[in-house]
């Protein structure tokens, strides 16, 4: 069973909004600097952020938290 998602205190670098635990986790993954949201993460890579959770999921065997 996986945890709930929880907003952090933190925002994306690159759009200024507020990044949740999955958020963090898939930035650091990826290795970026700073956090950035999924929707920018998608968008730098040309993805849906459906398409990057499946990707995330298939590469990393990471899956988002059960609410967001």
């Amino acid at each position: 069973m996986e945890l709930k998602g929880k907003w952090l205190d933190e925002y994306c670098n690159s759009c200024g909004r507020q990044i949740s635990t999955w958020d963090k986790r898939i930035s650091k993954v990826l290795a970026y600097k700073y956090p950035c949201c999924e929707d920018c993460i998608a968008k730098e890579y040309d993805m849906e952020p459906e398409a990057l959770r499946r990707r995330m999921e298939n590469v990393f065997g990471m899956r988002p938290c059960l609410g967001l």
